[in-house]
């Protein structure tokens, strides 16, 4: 689903547009110029519809060549090894998610956890994939027509980080689950989900420089988007927790 020049909607689960899969997190594809980088992968339930989406907006599996995880939870980072087959692309993540998604671990990313609370079924299995670098924070990343640079935002989990992309002139912040639409964050009762750290990466979101922001479930915004960050730490500076999606 095209949503801008050279950006699009390539998953999308029952807490987005129902695009793909129910349990898909938003994954957006962006145009390198000549090649495509996509940011997260999904649960990996069902690649037949993804590849539907692709081929329906004229992206071939062939020109994926990146793919940049936010986390190691199963609705994000599931799909990895799916797509690394498909796709033959790099696949990068945080050190700390790396050795999760590696291992295909499913303590560390709580699924078993997820699947006491009924948020996934039971027979739904992880498949690890490798990872093939481990970003850096603030280390941008050439590729082609974009830079992409990796900010750590733990909070809804210990592991997970953000990228801001620039891209002709613009900065999208990939948000994954760190900040969403209005000023919202996740928030669960998951070990490694720590409050005090959610609102550390507001206040470290709301100092970056972007213009769209690009979230993990829920809407997305195009332009003038740090305004999602500033509400955000309104609630912080009040002593208090930004309001959950959860």
């Amino acid at each position: 689903m095209r949503l801008d020049d050279g950006v699009h909607l390539v998953m999308s689960g029952g807490g987005g547009f129902d695009l793909t899969d129910a349990f898909d997190c938003n994954v957006f594809a962006i145009d390198a110029g000549g090649e495509w980088v996509l940011f997260d992968a999904g649960a990996g339930r069902d690649m037949a519809a993804v590849e539907a989406v692709l081929a329906g907006d004229g992206i071939a599996p062939a020109t994926i060549s990146h793919v940049f995880l936010t986390h190691g939870h199963a609705d994000h980072s599931g799909g990895a090894a799916a797509l690394r087959e498909l796709t033959h692309a790099i696949v990068h993540a945080g050190p700390l998610t790396a050795p999760m998604v590696a291992k295909g671990d499913e303590a560390a990313i709580n699924l078993g956890r997820a699947k006491k609370a009924g948020i996934y079924p039971a027979a739904y299995r992880y498949r690890a994939c490798a990872i093939d670098d481990v970003v850096e924070e603030g280390k941008p990343l050439a590729i082609r027509d974009l830079a992409v640079t990796m900010i750590a935002t733990p909070g809804h989990s210990a592991d997970h980080v953000s990228y801001v992309v620039e891209r002709a002139g613009r900065r999208f912040l990939i948000a994954g689950d760190a900040l969403f639409y209005g000023g919202k964050v996740a928030i669960q009762d998951i070990g490694d989900c720590n409050i005090g750290d959610v609102c550390a990466t507001v206040r470290k979101l709301a100092a970056v420089d972007f213009d769209a922001l690009l979230p993990g479930h829920l809407n997305f915004t195009l332009k003038n988007a740090h305004r999602h960050a500033e509400a955000a730490l309104a609630h912080v500076e009040r002593f208090a927790c930004p309001p959950s999606i959860i």
